[in-house]
């Protein structure tokens, strides 16, 4: 059965029930009250009546005093006797005998008065039920097709609507400025209308309210749509922004082997997938595309192909040995007495340098201070040039540096330290920041 009609089926029965009830009710206290009623107005319309129940009751407490043997037969006869006089005095024969008219009118009254109530009852519950519902409820949705239609339309998104969506949003934002989410949804629709100016100004917009990461990747995508798929210059800063703060953000790994791809570099981009597929669960629906995307690379590179979930547990093992091979892993923290000089929005930079030689980073990472203690990992994907990769090195010198205006260059006054000389390999480095820049040999 459709589910409108047993809804319609139960309320109806559910009603009929309640008004069942509500008039047996009704009916049963109406007739006591028209009961209790006429002994009330026979009363009041004839007094003789009163009097003779009075005098019915002297009798009857004569009777039980004689029963109990407080009074003899011929005591209780002469007072039986004197009752029976006064009686006759009071009332007089006419008043026993009169018949009480109002009553018998009040009681017809009464009889009718059940069925008025009874009616206006099973009139006005209905009723009132369906405009409350017709006013709180959902009227619509006891209408199948209607509500499939209405299914159906919101499925199909065309752009007409996308138009209408995208003004509507435009409207709502100038009142309400400090919507974020709304700013996220009109940079999705505008970029459904293809408006990508449009789009990653609203995305700039939401940013403004939130820094969040998987937001700064999806302008970053916007950006590359709008320059005709071309990552270069702004998107792939937001990338590379995302990746060091964060080298395992699973968005912005996947974006970067899809930037890097598109630009033929083909090594690049299955070096970000890989990472990306080290993080994804087997059972992911990201997973069978993005093992697709590793097997064109590895073809495009002239690599022969992997089995399907290449991920085995041996393959596995040596992959993350591999990289944790050539990486350097550890945690940034701040003394106590430093907390309240550093701001909570100024950068920390951790960076590996050569032991000797050069000071350009072959590594690097960036965060804030709010983030501190920090964990991090230092490796080839953080390399700032390609030719000079931290894997092609022995040992390093891992520096730490907290910068209050965000420049690469040190300044007088930043705090920070260093540890030299450290081995490639190394893991779970205790950076604690003390005082100004200082060495510190391992």
């Amino acid at each position: 059965m459709n589910p409108s009609l047993v809804f319609i089926f139960s309320a109806v029965a559910l009603m009929a029930v309640v008004m069942g009830a509500l008039s047996v009710a009704l009916w049963r206290g109406s007739q006591q009250g028209a009961r209790m009623a006429s002994q009330q107005n026979d009363a009041a319309n004839n007094p003789a009546l009163a009097n003779a129940a009075v005098y019915r009751d002297q009798m009857a407490e004569l009777d039980r005093e004689f029963v109990m043997g407080n009074l003899n037969y011929e005591e209780l006869k002469a007072a039986r006797d004197e009752l029976s006089q006064r009686l006759l005095v009071d009332v007089g024969a006419e008043g026993l005998t009169s018949a009480p008219v109002t009553s018998a009118a009040s009681g017809k009254v009464l009889w009718r008065k059940p069925w008025l109530a009874i009616g206006l009852l099973v009139f006005v519950v209905p009723v009132s039920s369906m405009l409350m519902y017709s006013v709180l409820g959902e009227p619509a949705a006891l209408d199948p097709m209607a509500l499939k239609q209405g299914v159906d339309s919101s499925a199909e998104v065309t752009p007409e609507k996308l138009t209408e969506m995208a003004t509507a949003l435009t409207r709502r934002l100038q009142d309400e400025p400090n919507n974020m989410d709304g700013w996220v949804m009109l940079g999705r629709v505008q970029r459904a209308r293809d408006r990508f100016e449009e789009s990653a100004e609203a995305y700039a917009k939401a940013l403004a309210l939130s820094r969040d990461d998987n937001l700064s990747i999806e302008r970053a995508e916007v950006l590359a749509q709008k320059n005709g798929g071309s990552f270069a210059g702004e998107p792939w800063a937001i990338i590379q922004r995302v990746l060091t703060a964060d080298p395992l953000h699973l968005n912005a790994l996947f974006l970067a082997g899809s930037a890097s791809y598109a630009e033929m570099n083909f090594t690049t981009a299955l070096r970000y997938w890989e990472r990306a597929r080290e993080v994804v669960s087997a059972d992911s629906p990201d997973a069978p595309e993005l093992d697709r995307a590793i097997a064109e690379a590895r073809n495009k590179m002239g690599l022969p192909a992997i089995p399907p979930r290449a991920a085995k547990a041996s393959e596995l093992q040596a992959s993350k040995a591999a990289m944790a091979a050539g990486s350097i892993s550890g945690r940034v923290t701040l003394i106590k007495e430093l907390q309240g000089l550093v701001a909570p929005t100024d950068t920390v930079f951790v960076y590996a340098t050569p032991v000797a030689g050069s000071r350009m980073p072959v590594a690097i990472v960036r965060t804030t201070a709010d983030k501190l203690p920090f964990d991090f990992v230092l490796d080839d994907s953080t390399a700032m040039n390609p030719s000079a990769k931290l894997s092609g090195m022995a040992e390093v010198t891992v520096r730490v540096r907290i910068s209050k205006n965000g420049q690469a260059m040190a300044q007088p006054g930043d705090y920070g330290v260093s540890l030299t000389p450290v081995k490639l390999g190394s893991k779970g480095l205790n950076l604690m920041v003390r005082d100004t820049l200082q060495s510190t040999p391992q």
